[in-house]
């Protein structure tokens, strides 16, 4: 009798646990690597360059302040001998404003840059996002990992979803 109680106890439980097994849901995972989205994407392709031409830009106007200011330099150490003690010191003043005004375009252009760059980095990290987010929700992923993660050492390129962000994301933008 106890054979048969132990018996048909172990098989109830056996059968009660495999309830678990069927009812647990399926885990899907996926993995996206964002330096290959930056460097693989035509869109954050045309942002960089944008930002690159502004940066550009902003180095012409630099160049040419600071190619004044080297130029009254020069013009200074030419003309010192010859300048009457008065006019030097005016020369030297103006220099020292021409410095200033430098430093301080200088400053406010890096800046500007940084600033601008923090912004794009944020608007396209936003839009990844919402790309990873419909791709989750509409492909059924459990979890989707950046590759470069602390503590994710390898990947299976079967699970890497990188070039289907890239290729919406590039979609959506034109």
């Amino acid at each position: 009798m106890k054979k048969i109680f132990c018996w048909v106890l172990g098989m109830a439980l056996i059968l009660g646990l495999q309830n678990y097994a069927f009812c647990a849901e399926k885990i899907k995972i996926g993995v996206i690597d964002v330096q290959e989205i930056q460097e693989k994407s035509k869109t954050f392709a045309k942002i960089k360059d944008e930002f690159r031409l502004k940066f550009e830009a902003l180095q012409k106007k630099l160049d040419k302040e600071r190619d004044e200011l080297m130029k009254l330099e020069e013009e200074l150490k030419k003309q010192s001998m010859m300048l009457s003690l008065d006019a030097k010191e005016d020369r030297q003043r103006e220099l020292a404003k021409k410095r200033r005004h430098f430093k301080y375009l200088y400053d406010e252009y890096t800046q500007e840059m940084k600033e601008e760059e923090l912004a794009l980095t944020n608007k396209v990290g936003k839009e990844i996002d919402q790309i990873v987010d419909k791709i989750g929700e509409k492909e059924g992923y459990t979890v989707i990992l950046e590759r470069k993660g602390i503590g994710l050492l390898y990947v299976d390129r079967a699970i890497d979803i990188t070039q289907k962000v890239i290729q919406i994301y590039d979609q959506e933008k034109q």
